[in-house]
């Protein structure tokens, strides 16, 4: 086993033991590129939550927390697509899904099936990161058909960029990380 496996099982396990011990769920890790661990996390409270958040500190840094249980803001569309490209770029590509959800709601038609597809592609490095790249590859097939749409750009998403670059990473079956 390569020893960088064996820090990383050891840093989930680490969380997953401090989170049980206070009465803290945690699920569905995921790994970024960089070796990042995102993890959600369900506290009975937001004292609760505070206390994980002070014991698991030391275990590594802490880069962002988003607290999902306030109601989002009401932000413009641009606004919106801007902190997708944000999540996405980021690779935090959970949060892009769940905010390109309020935009695939309001729009229609062939906006709506691409936004979709940009869901779906989110969606797909998710399971990456969860390392599952059959699954992955299969939701990043369904997307390419819904990443046909006419403007070269779209919120600021380069539409022929973002295409192509799903087609790489489905032709080479390489999840390299790529920015909107």
């Amino acid at each position: 086993m390569d020893p960088l496996d064996g820090l990383v099982h050891g840093l989930l396990n680490s969380v997953l033991t401090v989170a049980a011990s206070i009465g803290v769920e945690v699920h569905n890790p995921k790994w970024t590129s960089k070796g990042a661990l995102e993890i959600d996390v369900f506290a009975p409270s937001k004292a609760d939550f505070e206390i994980f958040l002070a014991v698991a500190g030391p275990l590594g840094t802490l880069e962002f927390v988003s607290d999902l249980n306030t109601a989002p803001l009401h932000i413009s569309e641009d606004e919106l697509f801007s902190k997708a490209r944000e999540y996405f770029n980021s690779e935090r590509y959970w949060e892009c899904h769940e905010v390109l959800e309020g935009a695939w709601r309001l729009s229609s038609g062939a906006e709506k099936l691409y936004v979709q597809g940009i869901i779906l592609v989110c969606a797909a490095f998710v399971h990456h990161q969860k390392a599952d790249d059959e699954v992955a590859r299969g939701v990043l097939m369904r997307a390419l058909s819904q990443l046909r749409f006419e403007p070269a750009t779209f919120h600021g998403i380069d539409v022929v960029s973002l295409r192509h670059n799903v087609e790489h990473v489905i032709s080479s079956g390489r999840f390299e990380p790529f920015r909107v």
